[in-house]
């Protein structure tokens, strides 16, 4: 399937880059943020099912 789209469509590797490369970055930012998060609201969260 995969190797039909590549040759029936023009441009397809911009495609499969373009999507590897969003891929990569939101990751990439999902980390930076958890990397970064405080500790107090990490236990906030932690404890939030908990106190209800």
């Amino acid at each position: 399937m995969f190797k039909q789209f590549i040759d029936k469509v023009s441009g397809a590797d911009f495609y499969l880059i373009t999507s590897l490369w969003i891929f990569i970055a939101f990751f990439l930012l999902v980390g930076l943020f958890l990397l970064k998060m405080k500790n107090e609201y990490v236990s906030t969260m932690k404890n939030m099912p908990l106190s209800d």
